[in-house]
């Protein structure tokens, strides 16, 4: 059996064949195809699909041995997404989720009566929403002229099966969504003035098999290969990692620092500053946990400074002294790299702190994302956290993650156990002990729930 993942990011497109034992046999990563638009870099879903098909191809070809692959699942981007006609064509690019061009109509939303809780997040101008109302003032004719809408990361699967729909990991991402009901909140779709929007299917669920088309053609898949929705990325990835420690929380590394868990009691009954709540992969009850912060700004900032933070970060260790920031306000003006990467940690134990007040439990912590390769930044982490750190040996959870769900869709659990490892990243003690006292000092984290300011 050979299943394949694809992994639809803001800056890469990566696509992975996978084997029974869950080995990834190929994987490739290329950048995700923009071009400029009205509204900045934009996505042409249908160059998408051409460039995804080309990577599985490509990876068919090397690591097929002449099987066709009997699944295919997608992950990727949260909020993006495309309005189609009656034959799934695109009507216009996706905007991309950073775009600013919905700001005034998210304040507009979030300070309207029909805002709630329920959502699991505020409207932002990332927000699908936001977009929704948007366009209708902007656009009002791609939106008249659409059968339904498709978020960018279904966009393939629902091109290759023919079959409209929206992952519930993606459906929660839109800020209409009602999390722990499951369900569409109507008075926002009406307010946001939403497209036609398709059945919502969960993570693992069948969605159809592949059509006649260059997949096919190719001898990549057949008429019975299955497609199978995946979702989100980070729940993704995170229940890739579930799939070794059921109770795992998760620190992804990468563009974006993504913290993550979930609770089984949090009733959504407030916003938390720190954090969004979603539906997550697995757990049929319950909210997932998602904490998200710029981390790739930084590191770029630091670049421009002319440090070479990937020379930096291959030291066996961080240099310098620790040093304890309570917010980034406090930075220096020329922060340096060791100062940087402190408060980027301290961000995220804020962020773990807020999910245990949400009911998270205080379980163990896995690392992942590109700079999870850095042991050096995980001993800073895990020091900063007061607590070891566990890594995996798979580097990209969100497209083996996919993959995996895309051959739990066809009735199979695969144990990738015996492929994965996990090593463990100790706290540096005379570090640990300065930022937990300087931490106790400035949160009170330990002694109760963190503050909710």
């Amino acid at each position: 059996m050979l299943v394949c993942g694809v992994d639809i990011g803001t800056t890469n497109l990566k696509v992975s064949i996978v084997d029974e034992s869950g080995v990834s046999r190929w994987t490739r990563g290329v950048p995700t195809p923009r071009s400029s638009t009205f509204a900045g870099a934009g996505v042409d879903a249908a160059v998408l699909v051409r460039e995804i098909e080309d990577l599985i191809v490509e990876g068919w070809t090397s690591a097929g041995r002449g099987v066709p692959l009997s699944a295919i699942a997608t992950t990727g981007v949260g909020e993006d997404g495309v309005c189609v006609d009656e034959a799934l064509k695109p009507l216009d690019v996706a905007i991309p989720w950073y775009d600013r061009c919905a700001v005034a109509e998210a304040v507009e939303i979030r300070e309207s009566s029909v805002a709630t809780t329920r959502a699991g997040i505020e409207m932002e101008h990332t927000r699908t929403g936001a977009k929704w109302l948007w366009l209708r003032r902007n656009r009002p004719s791609v939106l008249d002229a659409s059968s339904a809408w498709i978020t960018l990361t279904d966009y393939p699967s629902a091109y290759w099966t023919g079959r409209p729909f929206i992952s519930e990991t993606l459906a929660s991402r839109t800020g209409c969504y009602d999390v722990g009901r499951r369900e569409w909140i109507g008075a926002l779709l009406e307010f946001c003035s939403a497209p036609r929007l398709p059945e919502v299917l969960r993570a693992g669920e069948a969605v159809g098999c592949v059509r006649r088309g260059r997949l096919t053609q190719s001898g990549a898949a057949t008429e019975s290969t299955l497609v199978v929705a995946g979702g989100h990325d980070h729940p993704v990835a995170a229940a890739m990692i579930q799939r070794l420690d059921s109770a795992a929380r998760v620190d992804s590394i990468g563009t974006a620092n993504v913290v993550y868990g979930e609770s089984a009691s949090f009733p959504l009954d407030r916003f938390d500053d720190y954090l969004a709540f979603m539906v997550p992969v697995q757990a049929k009850l319950g909210v997932a946990c998602l904490g998200v912060f710029e981390f790739s700004s930084s590191v770029q900032v630091l670049q421009t400074q002319g440090v070479d933070i990937r020379a930096f970060l291959a030291l066996p260790r961080i240099p310098g002294e620790p040093k304890f920031f309570a917010s980034a306000a406090d930075l220096p003006i020329a922060a340096d790299p060791r100062e940087v990467l402190e408060m980027a940690a301290i961000t995220a134990r804020r962020m773990f702190d807020h999910m245990r007040w949400a009911g998270v439990r205080d379980t163990e912590i896995y690392a992942t994302g590109g700079w999870s390769r850095s042991s050096s930044l995980l001993e800073l982490r895990a020091s900063v956290y007061g607590r070891p750190i566990r890594v995996l040996s798979e580097q990209e959870p969100a497209v083996v993650g996919a993959a995996l769900l895309a051959a739990e869709g066809l009735g199979k659990r695969v144990d990738f156990t015996v492929s994965v490892t996990t090593r463990t990243i100790e706290p540096n003690p005379g570090w640990a002990d300065f930022y937990e006292q300087k931490y106790r000092a400035c949160f009170d984290a330990p002694h109760g729930q963190p503050d909710r300011n």
